[in-house]
């Protein structure tokens, strides 16, 4: 595994990281996480470098596959108990630097006239493209400021029926607006894929599903056994949790001036099925002026509550999982696991991590558990 050290804005190489430990995660909807440990012996200079949001950290193989890429963070040198020094690297993806940007245009100040009015040409309005396309243009607005770019590969502009808007004065932080967007009914997932040139270059492609496919996922359906004499998955650990079982759903919304809105959703197949009464009550979404939103927003949650979650970790062979993103498709085939019964169960890959010189990566799967 290569570590790279880039500038962020510009993407170029700086120095290969000389580390003697690295690690990646990535997952659905969420930065990427990237740690690297440098040694610190004499001879080499670690401290020019250490300076947060400036350069980027890549890990890739040697064919220039690139696991992750991330934003350096908060750096640290230190000395552990066998009195060896050492230096923490560790970064996290594109989004974190659009959690410091707001939904505002380029030309933005003053956002209040003479008067104390807000001024409505400092608003933020985009329509007429899909939720993926509106994502895309909150960052690319982020972007058209002095300073606010990466180097990026962006989708072509795809057309719809979504319109959305954002008031300048509230001061809504980028990132928070586009996970809204992946939030709401209908909404689609995002990605941030890194990538590097033959010179080292560092760029993401920022793609996004489309509105009838809210998912994002490759072109592979992976399937692993996990018996057999050489099987390719160890440690496959089992996870059962109610933590979005709900038998009823409410959400109030409209509370400006005094207006309330409120939406319910309720079924009877928990209690059928013999599990206790169970209430979620959701206020956050104060900015719903339509009642049908609303009520949309509410069965979405009932639907997704009707049944227990099961997550599965376990570590799979690199070279089964070759290409193998956050976000794909597996069949998993149980043989002799000494909990799962016997058979093929079909899951999706929330996470996916691994380390240099590993032959096998970390993988977290989810899928409803039946009964």
């Amino acid at each position: 595994m290569r570590a790279i050290l880039h500038e962020t804005v510009t993407g170029e190489p700086v120095t290969e990281l000389e580390f003697s430990k690295a690690s990646w995660s990535t997952g659905v909807c969420r930065p990427d996480d990237v740690k690297v440990t440098l040694p610190g012996y004499i001879g080499r200079a670690w401290w020019p470098y250490m300076e947060p949001r400036k350069f980027a950290i890549s890990l890739s193989e040697d064919d220039g596959r690139v696991h992750a890429a991330g934003i350096l963070g908060i750096p640290t040198g230190d000395t552990d108990t066998d009195g060896l020094n050492h230096v923490e690297m560790p970064g996290q993806g594109v989004e974190t630097l659009y959690s410091r940007r707001h939904v505002l245009p380029p030309v933005w100040w003053p956002l209040v006239d003479s008067e104390g009015y807000p001024i409505a040409a400092r608003d933020t309005t985009i329509e007429n493209v899909d939720y993926g396309t509106m994502m895309k243009r909150l960052y690319q607005q982020a972007f058209a400021h002095p300073g606010g770019a990466v180097p990026v590969v962006w989708e072509a502009d795809r057309s719809g029926s979504r319109e959305k808007s954002w008031l300048a004065v509230e001061g809504k932080p980028v990132q928070d607006a586009v996970e809204d967007i992946s939030q709401l009914e209908g909404g689609v997932e995002w990605d941030w894929v890194p990538q590097l040139d033959a010179n080292d270059r560092l760029s993401w492609s920022f793609v996004t599903a489309r509105d009838s496919v809210q998912e994002l996922t490759s072109a592979f359906w992976h399937t692993w056994q996990s018996g057999g004499e050489e099987p390719d998955l160890r440690g496959l650990a089992v996870k059962v949790s109610p933590e979005f079982m709900v038998q009823t759903a409410i959400f109030m919304g409209g509370k400006s001036d005094d207006r309330v809105m409120a939406a319910r959703a309720t079924g009877t197949k928990l209690i059928n099925a013999g599990f206790p009464l169970s209430e979620v009550w959701d206020s956050s979404h104060s900015s719903v002026s339509k009642q049908s939103t609303l009520d949309a927003w509410a069965q979405r949650r009932l639907t997704e509550g009707q049944a227990p979650v099961q997550y599965w970790s376990f570590d799979v062979r690199a070279e089964r999982a070759v290409g193998l993103r956050h976000g794909d498709w597996c069949t998993v085939e149980v043989a002799d696991h000494w909990l799962i019964p016997d058979g093929s169960y079909a899951r999706r890959v929330l996470e996916v991590s691994g380390g240099a010189d590993d032959d096998w990566f970390g993988v977290v799967v989810a899928g409803e558990t039946a009964w």
